[in-house]
């Protein structure tokens, strides 16, 4: 369809109907799955449903006094510990999948997915040897599948595991806001539509002035040219895991891992039904339904979510529908696994706009009316091709190949003194990529691990711009068609000469090509020759006793300009960014772990987008970003779980060169100088589970020359109840517990203009498991 054929949005009643049919869906197949028998039957068999295993190490002997957690889908957890012959039987209230989480000093942590059953059966579960401790997962349980390749667990830094469990039960409008939980991350609410917000790590802004965080979904990068990091189309209930790393020291992606990466896995394989409502306010409804099916080698995945909201704000509505499947399978010898996976969402969303400060402070709630067209639509389009490969006992390698497609139209209109804009991105992205990993038998004493892979990514964008009056054209702005070729690969070894301690060094490279046409004048454009990037890593951690070790690491990241700034004839230089990281990592007890760790993170010739509405970008010179992290978790008696992180940074400009000498030394923009989160989960009883956590973060200056104040401080806290009685649970969550009041604020030339965010709010939640 042309950019000149696209349809009208439509009416908000038709747009309802299929989320309330959804809805119906849901609570249907909860109904099936829930038990069909009489009360007595029910209860008998719920007594008798346990989660039973065997602790063992490599060599087959019992683990005693393992630490034992048992998380149902809806992230209750219960505990226990393995017995001297390495046992442990834990009872649990109803059927379903549960995800068991194993502890034990001198080991490596593992969970694994188990289904309650009848007194009797029971699954053995071996643990590693764990020579080094390198990371902290400060939220959920690890991943329920074996890696073929060396992951995020694997690197020794900053490296934080959201899982599944507790990702499920949030109440989010986008994916992209259950970030706000991960150490060191922090978050612009734009809250206008679908430019919903961004994530800032490591002292880079969240304006989209610096693609500075990677995202991959199932392995498969998900930004656009931009760096924006397109996550809207995954709904909480099918996510099993979010991996962040923070820094600059993992060798497996290129572009856009500048201050770090975040890894969406999502739900494969299994038996199970799960279906979520969920209702509250701001006319908020949400339905989700997510099951598997598996036989033999052959498993497939179903997912199905649909969102409506009238938001806030007034003109702030939203509708937004998922659907995805995944299909795959596992040889008799379990050596080779192929699937694909398709997905496809749909956006639309209205923008209440920005007010003027007065505005703001008389009415949190209000909308301008110059805004009362603002808005937009998102499709995407995905699929994959996914081969894994155990080759031998020692070599694995993998491939990956996909094609997607990412269309967004926006509608905005930032003052009344300005006009309504037309902003089109419609990209298609297609790629390949190939993971090998070798794991030399005759090394096997030294932990010797070599792993390596080459990937290309093509991407074929258009970018449009038009001037209009309520979403009706009146001229041509920007008519960019381009292409984008990215070409990298890594190589990376890690070993382990001593049992205290762990080196790993690797190299990646990326080069580029493409070519670029302004549609409205004609020009084209080579692209840059950036040459090849070069980009080494090295880390090492010492383990100084069971309970402590230390890290220290280095790696260098890079970032070209985007869309129009990769292109020309004037030299616009890649950004270097040197990164090192000093930590220590501690568990003192088998229920307490802590981290610390100091950063800093150098660029040369910064790389910024220019906001004159160009999409050309600019050196701005050298920075300088700084830090300290702090993260902690406890494990309490009575069924009590704390944790806590927090962040103190500083990115400042250091060399802005000769023609901006005003602003050395000045602070970048949009970034808080701290942010810190905390929460305490509680289970008083069986299938009760009380819940509360908190973001905050300070402000930030407004503008390179620091002279407009500062402003975006952020403190809320929200709380969740909820109820499990064998197949079905009940939740009551409230988001902004205290009722703050928050804005998300920039200045647009001559004044503040402000985007306040949400009140309170309550939701309950109904979840059926099967």
């Amino acid at each position: 369809m042309s950019s000149d054929q696209r349809p009208a949005p439509r009416a908000r009643f038709v747009r309802h109907v299929a989320v309330y049919r959804l809805a119906v869906v849901a609570f249907a197949c909860g109904v099936v799955a829930a038990p069909r028998r009489g009360a007595a039957q029910g209860s008998a068999q719920s007594a008798a449903l346990s989660v039973a295993g065997t602790v063992q190490d490599s060599a087959g002997r019992a683990v005693a006094s393992a630490s034992i957690s048992v998380t149902d889908p809806n992230g209750r957890t219960l505990r226990g510990q393995s017995e001297a012959n390495g046992q442990f039987r834990i009872a649990v209230p109803g059927n379903g999948r549960y995800v068991v989480q194993v502890r034990a000093l001198g080991f490596a942590s593992r969970s694994v997915a188990i289904n309650a059953g009848a007194s009797g059966e029971s699954t053995v579960i071996r643990l590693t040897p764990s020579r080094i401790l390198s990371t902290v997962q400060v939220i959920g349980a690890g991943t329920t599948t074996t890696r073929l390749h060396p992951g995020a667990d694997a690197l020794a830094g900053s490296v934080s595991v959201l899982s599944g469990e507790q990702i499920a039960r949030e109440n989010v409008a986008f994916s992209q806001e259950l970030l706000r939980k991960a150490p060191g991350v922090y978050r612009a609410e734009f809250n206008q539509g679908i430019v919903a917000g961004d994530i800032g790590i490591r002292g880079f802004n969240t304006e989209s002035e610096i693609a500075s965080a990677k995202l991959l979904i199932d392995g498969i990068p998900s930004n656009l040219n931009s760096g924006v990091s397109e996550m809207n189309a995954i709904f909480p209930l099918e996510i099993e895991r979010m991996e962040l790393v923070r820094g600059t020291n993992d060798p497996r992606y290129g572009l856009f891992n500048l201050a770090g990466n975040v890894a969406v896995e999502t739900q494969q394989g299994g038996n199970f039904l799960t279906s979520r409502l969920q209702g509250g306010s701001f006319g908020t409804t949400e339905a989700q339904v997510l099951a598997g099916f598996a036989r033999g080698g052959f498993s497939q995945t179903l997912f199905g979510g649909a969102r409506q909201s009238d938001g806030y704000r007034q003109n702030a509505g939203s509708d937004k529908w998922t659907g995805s499947g995944k299909w795959f399978y596992t040889s008799p010898s379990s050596r080779v696994r192929v699937g694909v996976i398709g997905r496809v969402h749909r956006l639309d969303a209205d923008a209440p706009g920005y007010l003027s400060l007065a505005d703001s402070r008389a009415n949190l709630q209000s909308s301008p009316a110059y805004s009362a067209t603002d808005g937009g639509t998102v499709e995407s389009d995905h699929g994959s091709l996914h081969v894994d490969v155990k080759q031998t006992a020692t070599l694995n390698w993998s491939l990956k190949a996909y094609s997607q497609r990412f269309d967004r139209v926006r509608y905005v209109r930032f003052s009344a003194a300005g006009a309504q804009q037309e902003r089109i991105e419609d990209e298609r992205q297609t790629g390949g990529i190939a993971t090998v990993t070798w794991r030399p038998a005759a090394s096997a004493a030294y932990g010797l691990t070599v792993s390596g892979g080459v990937d290309l990514q093509s991407q074929d964008n258009v970018q449009q711009r038009f001037r209009t009056v309520d979403r009706v054209r009146q001229a041509t702005l920007r008519d960019y068609d381009f292409t984008l070729d990215n070409r990298g690969g890594f190589i990376n070894a890690t070993a382990s000469p001593t049992s205290w301690l762990q080196l790993a060094a690797g190299l990646r490279a990326d080069n580029f090509d493409g070519a670029f046409l302004n549609k409205a004048t004609s020009v084209t454009l080579p692209i840059l020759d950036y040459g090849w990037v070069t980009q080494p890593k090295l880390s090492a951690t010492v383990r100084v006793n069971d309970h402590v070790s230390s890290y220290a690491n280095y790696g260098r990241g890079f970032q070209i300009g985007a869309g129009i700034a990769t292109y020309g004839r004037t030299p616009l230089a890649a950004s270097k960014n040197d990164g090192v990281e000093f930590g220590i990592v501690s568990s003192p007890t088998a229920s307490w772990s802590l981290r610390a760790g100091v950063w800093q993170q150098s660029a040369s010739d910064e790389v910024r987008l220019k906001f004159d509405n160009s999409g050309d970008s600019e050196n701005i010179g050298k920075t300088r970003r700084r830090g300290l992290d702090l993260e902690t978790t406890w494990h309490l008696p009575s069924n009590v779980n704390v944790w806590a992180t927090g962040t103190s940074q500083r990115a400042i400009l250091v060399e802005p060169g000769r023609t901006n000498a005003a602003v050395a030394g000045n602070v970048l923009n949009h970034v808080p100088q701290w942010t810190a989160k905390y929460g305490a989960d509680w289970s008083p009883s069986r299938g009760l589970t009380l819940s509360f956590w908190s973001y905050a973060q300070g402000d930030y200056e407004l503008t390179p020359q620091n002279n407009r104040g500062k402003w975006g401080d952020m403190h809320t806290v929200n709380a969740d109840v909820s109820w499990r009685w064998r197949a079905a649970a009940l939740g009551v969550g409230v988001t902004n517990l205290f009722d703050r009041q928050m804005e998300y604020v920039w200045w647009d030339g001559t004044q503040t203009l402000h985007s306040p965010a949400a009140a309170r709010g309550m939701f309950l939640t109904l979840t059926i498991d099967r």
